[in-house]
This record gives structure tokens, sequence and C-alpha cells, in this order.
């Protein structure tokens, strides 16, 4: 019989609840190295054979990395699920102690998924937020600039402004810097496809590359799309209501904002997207969707040329998608 580990998370402990034989045993630790360690020796003496955890933002991230160097791959349960889980146990009182027993059980009866851990994306991830903050810094200061320029007596405020500016353009460009030669560090296939494909640029990369270069060969190209938002989607009601296909959008928007801006050049640059992008345009096609069916074959190409280069195939590909 299966022995199971549930794991409620919070900032300073965690509890834990091991299902024995299908009887709960109870334990709580530091949400702390010496923590993780006893948990550790919690997992062998134990013989586990399956542990997981609510996803609980940053509070499970130095759990999840800890046992993961360790050779141990936890569930990342959905809160949601749990919460849904533990209402037909009819499980009176909310507690800690009553949380882990909910997930033990889940990781029982429920259903899993297998999970799938993304270091890489984990470890761009502040750096880009961060990146998107200061972007977005920038420009709201430079449309206060715009307001107050309007009125002279607040010279002297413009001054401080435009230094936040200046001074905050200055560190993006370094973040930006530093990060490209991370990218490069962590995943040196990424120089090699900028090479290769002409119109795709650094930003672009360290934005792309991180989401997709852990487990990209566990899905199709279609899946990949459609992750990025790409993929077409239909509205329809009855027979009267029927509304042009169009682009999910529900992907990262800043990729599909860096695909576009990389896309626009490409298509003068690149010999094939710019072939592919003037058929569409001479069928007849407005030229907004040729464009973002160049941002899919930018995309496509991106993960081809990453599959070629890492040695790792795709699922359920044969790989005769035309890579630039």
């Amino acid at each position: 019989m299966n022995n199971l580990l549930g794991i409620d998370i919070s900032k300073d402990t965690f509890d834990c609840c091991t299902l024995i034989q299908n009887e709960p045993y109870y334990h709580k630790f530091n949400n702390d190295l010496e923590g993780f360690n006893n948990l550790l020796q919690l997992y062998y003496s134990f013989k586990i054979s399956s542990l997981g955890f609510e996803s609980t933002g940053n509070y499970h991230k130095k759990l999840e990395k800890f046992l993961y160097d360790n050779g141990v791959k936890p569930y990342i349960l959905k809160p949601a699920s749990i919460s849904n889980f533990r209402k037909s146990l009819n499980i009176h009182g909310k507690t800690d102690k009553s949380d882990s027993y909910s997930i033990a059980r889940y990781l029982k009866d429920g259903d899993l998924t297998e999970y799938l851990s993304y270091p890489t994306r984990e470890l761009f991830k502040p750096i880009l937020s961060s990146l998107v903050l200061i972007d977005k810094q920038i420009r709201q200061t430079k449309n206060s600039i715009h307001a107050i320029e309007l009125y002279p007596e607040t010279s002297e405020i413009l001054i401080d402004l435009k230094d936040i500016v200046k001074y905050l353009t200055i560190t993006k460009e370094r973040i930006e810097k530093n990060a490209i030669s991370l990218l490069y560090s962590t995943c040196p296939e990424a120089k090699k496809i900028k090479k290769d494909i002409a119109g795709v640029g650094d930003k672009l990369l360290i934005y792309l590359i991180p989401h997709i270069y852990d487990h990209f060969d566990k899905f199709t190209l279609n899946q990949i799309n459609a992750f990025f938002g790409l993929n077409p989607i239909s509205y329809q009601s009855g027979t009267s209501v029927l509304k042009k296909d169009r682009i999910s959008k529900h992907g990262d928007t800043q990729i599909l904002k860096l695909l576009y801006m990389s896309a626009v050049p490409a298509v003068r640059s690149n010999e094939i997207l710019k072939k592919k992008y003037l058929k569409l345009k001479a069928n007849g096609k407005p030229s907004k969707v040729a464009l973002v069916a160049v941002m899919s074959h930018l995309l496509r190409a991106i993960v081809i040329k990453l599959s070629h280069y890492t040695k790792r195939g795709l699922k359920n590909e044969k790989n005769r998608f035309k890579a630039i």
C-alpha cells in the first residue's frame, strides 16, 4: 500500500500528515533548511511514495527547490482543487492540521497529473517581472512630465522627474544586459537561435526561452502556439450570432507584444517570412492577420531550432515544419 504525505505550508512552519495504511500521523516543522531536512528524513523513513502541497506563492518555492535538488518530485496542487475536495470529506473546522490531512487524502483519491518543475522559468521570473515594472514606471513618469509641462510654475518638479526617468532607464538597460548574459550561460542554444533567425533579438529571447526551455519537448507545436495565445478561437451563439475568428491572446502579453515587434522587421529582413507575408496579403488577408501568421511562424521556428540544438524532440512531431 502506498504511503502518502500531505503538507500544508505557511510562512514560518508547515504541517505534515502521513497516511500510513490509511492512518494519519501528524508532524510540524519550521519552514527553513532544518525543517526541510527533517521532512526529507520523514520521507525516507516511512518510504513515502508521493507527497504534495498547495501552490502558495513564495512560501513553497524554497521547499520545492530543496526537494527537487534531493531527487524528490512533489505534486504542486491547486488551492481551489484542494478546497473543493476538502468539502467533500465533510471536515468540520479549518486548521493547518486538517488541511494537511485533506492534501494527503487528495494524493490518495484525487485526480493527479504529472508534475513538471520549471527551474529556468522560476530563475528568470523575478528578473522579467522587474523589467516590466520598471518599463511601466518609466512610461507613467513620462506621462506625468507631459502633464506638468503645461504649468511653468512646476519647472523644479520636472527636473526631479526627468532624473527619475534617466536613472530608471539606466537601471533597466543594466538589468537587461545581465539577463541576456544569464540567458546565454543558462540556455546557450539561445545565442545560436538569434544568429540563425533574422528578426529575432535578445529581448524576445530573454522573455520567451525561459518560459519553454525546461519541458517544451513534452508538448506539440500547436500546444505551444496555444500556450502563448496564438491559437484561433471562434465565437458562435445559435445560427444568428457568428463572429470572426481571432487569436485567443491567453498567453503572456509581454511575449505577444515582443513577437509582434519582432515580426514587423522580420517581414523585411527575413526572406522566408517576407514571402509568407506577401503571399497572405495577395490572397486577400488583412495586414494584421498576415502579421499574426508571421508571429506564429516565428514562434514555431524558435521552438524547432531549440529542439534541434538541445536534441530534444517535440511531442508527436516529425519536425516537418519548415523552420527558418
